[in-house]
């Protein structure tokens, strides 16, 4: 059995580790982040390691904002070097391997050509001499090592391909840094590497990164263009840019040592960045549309069964969840897993869905219900659970209820100012999801609903009532002036917006599920009667218009409308 002591296992190596090993026979992981142990701490980290005893240590652990570390360089310092000299302390005291990950910083890159691992030090930041003193103590302590010199690493969580993706979706074009060349390298094939040499005695210095090398620029085109993304990259240079620290401006990495000493190759990055993308189901197919399998939460409810109907009809699967599926289409498999468990692995009770349309709300209609507040950290559980269980992509239904009052368009940056029990905690609950989902590898689609027409006996709203009330055989109903206007969409057409918005990988974020148009609530009213052929007749100006009530507030339609039309629903 080997035991492999873990630092820094929330990161993007970490977690590529665990996931690596996970179901591997006759290997035990001990994890550790910064809140189980402090690598600054001596005694700590020799108490830890001496209790668990492991046969290697895997240095993940690393203050890693570059800019940051010019302010900071004491606390990067203890962390980059002084972290390391506990645990090669620490590894020698139970014989195990240490294997340290380190970084291109440590070079100046001045170089022409590719660095080897016998290549003078000279780092140009706070960072990159950090890491070369982490080096120099594994080098002067450690009994037995591995330093893994790798660069421009990506994984699950905060990385450049996860940060060019998210500003492509309401960007028609970034600049991007073209003048610092080096090698892009998926944290997947960097642990086949971690995992070839620990099981060796060949210790020393390796390079670890992907074949082949580009630019910033060049490596944001290939993600745009396997993506799909008509995003234009602009180049600029690093004076440009103007980051705080200086970066290398070659560093591609020869990975000398591995071919010598293991004949080993690294996958080309560009190869790799497709497999990373593929896994994600982020690879634009042109001319086909991506299967997915959805789990929509409240699947029985007044909107829930138009978008499972509609997810059915465009080729998707479908997990319906809810307490009742009378009204459930057939086709879709239904669940009865409970939603509100709190069950960490709830994500795999659902089967491990490719999204998430979470719908599921008690008292939509009833703006002041307390169920609304008590419910709410259930809503947080459930959605920070699918999203640690590995959710690549979560829409949820919002309401223009956040905002509260408001005239106008309403945007993404409009400012939200709730005035309903309603509105207060759908607000809070679209805060606590950007947060839970920050540094996390999924896609959020915040759907914002507006005024709802249609099926209008399952509704609460206004034109349910009138339903009511001419069935009841009223000639007339008392109204006010009806002069307001409000963004009016079928309940049909909303389930269409729902669906391609949740099943899509263009455009996420804060997203209005609407029509864009405001029309003017007696006009609404009056042409509702007139669709239905009723003989009920409002009675314009009986009550008086509330002062608190928007003269005209309605959803700015461009992202919908970007999303619709590359759609077909």
């Amino acid at each position: 059995m080997r035991k492999i002591f873990i630092t820094g296992c929330n990161g993007q190596l970490g977690k590529e580790l665990n996931a690596y090993y996970k179901n591997m026979q006759g290997v035990q992981l001990i994890n550790t982040d910064v809140y189980s142990l402090d690598i600054t701490d001596e005694s700590q980290v020799m108490e830890e390691v001496c209790k668990v005893n492991p046969d290697i240590i895997i240095n993940c652990a690393a203050y890693t904002q570059v800019d940051q570390c010019e302010d900071e360089e004491e606390l990067a310092y203890q962390i980059n070097a002084i972290g390391v000299k506990n645990l090669c302390l620490a590894a020698n005291a139970v014989d195990a391997v240490m294997v340290h990950i380190s970084t291109d910083y440590v070079f100046d890159g001045n170089k022409k050509e590719a660095y080897v691992e016998e290549d003078t030090y000279n780092p140009q930041s706070a960072y990159g001499r950090t890491k070369m003193e982490g080096e120099k103590f594994v080098q002067s302590i450690a009994k037995k090592y591995f330093i893994l010199r790798t660069a421009w690493l990506y994984g699950e969580g905060r990385n450049f391909i996860n940060t060019m993706l998210r500003l492509a979706e309401n960007r028609d074009m970034i600049r991007v840094v073209d003048d610092q060349i080096g090698n892009p390298t998926s944290a997947t094939e960097l642990v086949k590497v971690i995992d070839l040499v620990s099981q060796s005695d060949k210790y020393g210095i390796y390079h670890a990164t992907c074949e082949g090398s580009c630019s910033w620029a060049e490596f944001a085109q290939a993600i745009f263009n396997l993506c799909g993304k008509k995003t234009k990259v602009i180049p600029i240079s690093s004076d440009e840019y103007g980051a705080k620290a200086k970066r290398p401006a070659y560093s591609v990495l020869d990975k000398k040592m591995l071919r010598e000493k293991f004949g080993y190759e690294m996958e080309d990055w560009k190869t790799a960045l497709k497999l990373y993308l593929e896994k994600r189901n982020l690879i634009k197919k042109e001319g086909e549309r991506i299967k997915k399998r959805v789990l929509v939460t409240g699947a029985n409810g007044y909107i829930g069964r138009h978008v499972v109907s509609i997810l059915l009809d465009m080729g998707h699967e479908v997990i319906a969840s809810d307490f009742a599926f009378d009204g459930v289409d057939e086709r879709a498999e239904k669940s009865t897993v409970s939603l509100f468990s709190g069950d960490a692995d709830i994500y795999e009770q659902f089967g491990k869905p490719d999204s998430c349309i979470h719908m599921a709300w008690r008292n939509g209609f009833v703006h002041n219900a307390e169920s609304h507040l008590m419910d709410l950290p259930n809503h947080y559980t459930f959605i920070k659970n699918m999203i640690e269980g590995g959710l690549p992509q979560l829409a949820i239904m919002g309401t223009m209820h956040e905002v509260g009052y408001w005239e106008g368009a309403i945007t993404e940056e409009t400012p939200t100012n709730p005035t309903s029990l309603y509105g207060i905690s759908k607000n809070a609950l679209r805060q606590m999801t950007f947060l839970l989902a920050d540094g996390k590898d999924v896609k959020i689609d915040w759907l914002r609903a507006y005024y709802i027409l249609g099926d209008d006996e399952k509704s609460s709203s206004l034109f349910g009532k009138i339903v009511g009330w001419e069935k009841e055989g009223k000639d007339t109903f008392p109204f006010n002036s009806g002069k307001n206007k409000y963004d009016f969409i079928s309940v049909d057409e909303l389930a269409k917006q729902i669906a391609a918005s949740a099943t899509q990988d263009e455009i996420h974020g804060i997203i209005n599920c609407c029509t864009g148009n405001p029309v003017s609530l007696a006009d609404r009213v009056e042409e509702f009667i007139q669709e239905h052929g009723f003989k009920i007749r409002p009675e314009f100006g009986a009550f008086p218009d509330r002062p608190y009530d928007s003269p005209g507030v309605w959803g700015d339609a461009e992202k919908i409308q970007r999303i619709m039309s590359s759609i077909e629903v």
